[in-house]
């Protein structure tokens, strides 16, 4: 073999050996791309799954109806994350009344597993500030209808496999209509959403 076909093989033979180093780069890249898709976390869902407030029920006006400053709400908290699990902190609950704030209550923190979902029941104890949101409603008008601000605030840590995320914290809000009768008018269940960009936080916090 003339020195001319010997460069020529051993120039075919590092392209050779260069396109497999770089078939095998783009295999493991779209296998990295793969599973960060599937193992990246996707944010619980926070639904409001009914909400009662006795003070605004003009069907039933008696005394003790109308001093009762709790608010009752149902919450329905899933986990929509394959294989992932989800550490929440403390969950604050706060109502809001225009700008004013009705009352703040908390959850306990709780793991929950994966494509689970959790329900809880809620009382929040209105301030002396309920009254501005009992007279909105009195106005004789049967089909009056009034809306209250439900903001929740925590934060998670996603577990996957063996290890746990640093914290994220959750800050979502929504907007429930109270007809006549003290409970959610038109849509029954109302689906909280983000009001920021979550951030991380240091741990223990």
């Amino acid at each position: 073999m003339s020195p001319k076909m010997r460069l020529r093989e051993e120039t075919k033979s590092k392209i050779s050996v260069l396109l497999w180093l770089c078939q095998v780069v783009i295999v493991w890249v779209l296998i990295s791309v793969l599973i960060w898709l599937c193992l990246k976390p996707i944010s619980p869902v926070y639904m409001i799954t009914n909400a009662y407030v006795p003070a605004l029920n003009q069907h039933n006006s008696t005394e003790s109806i109308r001093n009762n400053s709790v608010v009752n709400l149902n919450f329905e908290l899933s986990n929509p994350n394959e294989r992932i699990g989800i550490y929440y902190n403390d969950i604050i609950i706060t109502l809001y009344y225009k700008d004013t704030v009705i009352g703040t209550n908390s959850l306990a923190g709780f793991y929950q597993g994966y494509k689970k979902a959790t329900s809880y029941g809620v009382l929040v104890n209105a301030t002396d500030d309920h009254q501005p949101l009992r007279r909105g409603v009195l106005t004789g008008n049967t089909t009056t209808v009034e809306m209250i601000r439900v903001c929740l605030k925590t934060a998670v840590r996603y577990k996957i496999f063996l290890s746990t995320t640093k914290h994220h914290r959750m800050n979502f809000e929504a907007c429930i209509c109270i007809g006549s009768d003290g409970r959610i008018s038109g849509q029954r269940e109302i689906k909280l959403q983000q009001m920021m960009v979550k951030e991380k936080i240091k741990d223990g916090n």
